[in-house]
């Protein structure tokens, strides 16, 4: 626009209308220096930044596993955001402190190794294995990620589980430790166990409108409508613009001679071979000798010997002789050149004379052959067609997507603006959450949508999206159409939903408090039986337990039974337990026996030790983080800012 004035400018007014025009740019140029927007940071690791921008994609992440484990996208993890939060950054301060002391110890990931492990990612393979670089792009931009950041945390992650693996192997087990480890292993413990059920108690928990007021206002967070908007949006795609169109013959044709050569389907040869090997630095008498014993054989074969038993017999190929020197079909440039050319020069059923090669002296017998084949015109004509409309689309696209870009730059309050310009429909969404939808042709299936649709951008300052890539060749702009900020829900929807868990809570500390009032007493010497009759409650039939019992289904009474002492002068020890459904246990440890140490078969021994080292590898590599979090400057950000709501 600027340029066209300068280029027009005739007179003082319109130096004057130039003038007016660049003030006001800039004066917004140097407040946006002055006042340039803040990067938050969520950490500062040995001061090493990690953006908070970092943080929110790694939660959003978390989120997305989390969803999928659980095989539902659209569970609300509200009740774990803090948790989520929490672990997450806890990870990304330990990878971090990973990361400075792998490459502080000088370990380094190759270009050529970084390639090789993205090849063998199985989302980037074809159907037959092979890597396909149109799927690596096509699902890193389907998740919105470059592959130079891609990249970037992969060679990241290479980084530190190289340090980890260093650690793993590196753990020292020796026959003592691995004779201590299975005693503990294979030790028994004698436990009895009793359960005070938290309904026990729900029957005479009485739950007031107080009760229920104050913790919806306490909890208000948990019974919140989740944060709605719909959207309308422009896309263009290749396939959209693949209109059929009639092509011309002559066009058609000429398409075809330029790409003759790609409808030829090679000859193939399959053949067996009898190899009488000669070294590189062989004499003239060796070179004599193979070449006179490739002639007897042949000599066996031309009287009706069988060649597969001879090749067996005679054939220095190792990798074809138990084969009866089979080397299956094989086309041009698979075999060195003196093979292949006579190959090519004899017919089915034939058995050559003794072939020189690098290798040696070659007798082969052609089993089988196809010959070349071209396609003709017509038997590809419609491929053709397909393939050039598909270009043409192409062309199109990619003619079509800066202007498509413009016009949502420039029209940022309006999508109909770039809509009527390139006729593309303007289409609409119901209302959604932040969550990716399941349906692979819907427009929310794509990550990037999402959240564009509730950026700032799109919903704090109402303006055009950025150009969306979604695809290969398709992008989508959006905007907002409506917006339904999360609200609570009425106490009267959710009154039923909080007096259930308030009475389970209140059953739950019921139970607990009778359970550590018995334990108390019982350890005040009153007697266990006599006392847990009276409030009507029984200790279970002892039994022997081990270490990774199965047959009982109480793995916290399991778990618990095995972090107790040793009882003593034949005393029991006694301890209290809250169980993951809210009832509460007492566990009585009443004897230990000793694990026995049998000498295990090879296999388990190799098996055992493999384990053992694992174990003892993983205990060392969390002491390392340990330390290295101990020793390290770590600046956690994260309460300040959300303290100030930007978190």
């Amino acid at each position: 626009m600027l340029q066209s004035i300068r280029d027009n400018a005739q007179g003082w007014l319109a130096w004057i209308i130039v003038i007016l025009i660049i003030i006001p740019f800039a004066l917004w140029g140097i407040q946006e220096y002055l006042r340039p927007t803040p990067k938050r940071v969520i950490a500062e690791i040995n001061g090493v930044e990690i953006p908070e921008r970092n943080f929110q994609q790694q939660v959003h992440q978390r989120k997305q596993q989390l969803r999928a484990m659980l095989r539902n996208q659209n569970v609300d993890l509200s009740f774990m955001e803090s948790q989520i939060r929490e672990n997450t950054l806890s990870q990304m301060i330990e990878e971090e402190l990973l990361m400075q002391t792998a490459i502080d110890s000088g370990m380094r990931i190759s270009d050529e190794l970084l390639q090789q492990r993205i090849k063998q990612i199985p989302g980037f393979q074809e159907e037959n294995g092979t890597f396909s670089q149109a799927r690596y792009e096509q699902a890193l931009k389907n998740q919105g990620i470059s592959p130079g950041g891609f990249e970037m945390e992969m060679r990241r992650s290479m980084l530190t589980d190289q340090l980890r693996e260093g650690i793993l192997r590196s753990a020292l087990l020796t026959d003592y430790d691995q004779q201590q480890r299975q005693q503990l292993e294979e030790q028994q413990r004698y436990v009895s166990y009793l359960i005070i059920p938290a309904t026990r108690f729900q029957k005479g928990v009485v739950i007031s409108d107080t009760d229920i007021e104050n913790d919806y206002k306490k909890d208000l967070n948990r019974y919140m409508t989740p944060e709605k908007v719909s959207i309308e949006y422009v896309e263009l795609s290749q396939e959209n613009l693949m209109k059929p169109q009639q092509l011309d013959e002559d066009t058609l044709k000429q398409r075809y001679q330029e790409r003759k050569t790609t409808f030829i389907t090679p000859a193939q040869w399959k053949a067996r071979h009898i190899l009488f090997e000669v070294g590189k630095s062989a004499t003239a008498a060796e070179i004599n000798t193979a070449k006179s014993k490739a002639q007897q054989v042949l000599t066996k074969i031309r009287a009706g010997e069988s060649f597969e038993e001879l090749a067996k017999t005679f054939s220095d190929d190792s990798g074809s002789k138990n084969q009866g020197g089979d080397l299956g079909w094989f086309g041009t440039n698979a075999m060195v050149k003196p093979f292949e050319e006579a190959v090519k020069s004899m017919k089915v059923g034939e058995v050559s004379e003794p072939i020189q090669s690098e290798f040696g002296f070659h007798l082969i017998k052609l089993e089988d052959s196809k010959p070349e084949v071209t396609r003709s015109f017509a038997e590809v004509k419609e491929q053709l067609a397909q393939e050039l409309q598909k270009e043409l689309a192409e062309s199109a696209f990619y003619s079509q997507v800066e202007q498509f870009s413009n016009l949502a730059f420039e029209h940022p309050n309006s999508l109909d603006v770039l809509a009527e310009t390139l006729k593309l429909p303007l289409k609409t969404t119901e209302l959604f959450e932040r969550i990716v939808s399941t349906q692979a042709d819907s427009i929310l299936s794509h990550q990037p949508v999402i959240d564009a649709a509730f950026s700032d951008t799109v919903l704090k300052e109402r303006y055009n999206s950025d150009v969306i890539d979604i695809g290969e060749q398709h992008v989508v702009v959006l905007r907002l159409k409506d917006h339904q900020p999360a609200k609570p829900k009425p106490l009267a929807e959710v009154k039923a939903e909080i007096t259930s868990t308030l009475t389970q809570e209140k059953a739950k500390a019921e139970a607990q408090t009778l359970g550590k009032t018995l334990l108390t007493q019982i350890k005040a010497h009153r007697d266990p039986d006599q006392l847990v009759s009276s409030y009507e409650l029984q200790w279970s039939p002892a039994l022997w337990l081990k270490r990774q019992e199965t047959t009982l289904k109480q793995p916290d009474i399991v778990r618990e039974a095995f972090k107790m002492g040793h009882p003593t002068d034949h005393q029991a020890i006694y301890q209290g337990i809250l169980l993951g459904n809210g009832d509460y246990a007492l566990v009585a440890l009443l004897d230990v026996k000793a694990g026995q140490t049998t000498p295990p078969t090879a296999d388990k021994a190799a098996t055992q030790q493999q384990a053992q080292q694992q174990a003892i590898g993983e205990s060392e590599f969390r002491q390392l983080v340990s330390e290295l979090k101990t020793n390290a400057k770590i600046k956690d950000y994260s309460k300040q800012l959300a303290a100030e709501g930007q978190l």
